[in-house]
């Protein structure tokens, strides 16, 4: 069954390399039949949280917002996609999902994580999970963290690494199991 997902990336810094790794799950996820679309900050015009998207009356709130609600609230899962900040979140991410809420509900997410450290972001995973879990789109347990992703990945979303087949398999468990969870969760919301 073709899924909708969302990858909601978060990051606004100048000279960003996130952003290749975003497309680089979009691209994977669409190559295996998804309707995989990107949500990227720098590509929307929303301001900092002052109101969330159900605090407009019907039909009054900006047209980002709603375009923004429209795809999420049709998105069957989501995937996060994840710099570390400090060990915490980018406020952009933060702010992209303040804005909404019951889009997400009974959603899987996945959260995924980079760096150009070999770390990968994964410090950046327990508070991202707590998180998306109180938002109510629960996090699946198949992560995928991305070091040196200046390195790893070209600008269209390529991965360039030497371990390119061992990480495609590792993609691929990741992804089967997001699915399976979405179609999981579709079925039980569509009884």
């Amino acid at each position: 069954m073709s899924l909708k997902i969302s990858v909601i990336y978060g990051s606004t810094r100048d000279g960003r390399q996130g952003i290749k790794f975003a497309k680089y799950i979009q691209n994977e996820l669409s190559n295996r039949g998804n309707n995989a679309i990107l949500i990227d900050p720098m590509n929307i015009s929303i301001e900092t949280l002052t109101k969330r998207y159900i605090d407009y009356n019907k039909g009054s709130a900006p047209i980002e917002l709603e375009k923004m609600h429209q795809e999420l609230d049709s998105s069957d899962a989501f995937v996060i996609v994840s710099a570390e900040y400090n060990h915490f979140m980018p406020p952009a991410l933060i702010n992209i999902l303040d804005h909404f809420y019951s889009e997400y509900q009974r959603k899987p997410s996945a959260v995924t994580t980079y760096s150009v450290s070999p770390f990968g972001g994964v410090r950046v995973s327990s508070p991202l999970k707590a998180f998306l879990a109180q938002l109510g789109m629960p996090p699946i347990p198949a992560m995928i963290h991305a070091p040196f992703v200046n390195k790893n990945f070209n600008d269209a979303g390529e991965r360039i690494s030497e371990d390119k087949e061992e990480r495609n398999k590792e993609f691929i468990r990741f992804s089967e199991e997001l699915e399976w969870y979405a179609n999981a969760l579709k079925t039980a919301r569509n009884k």
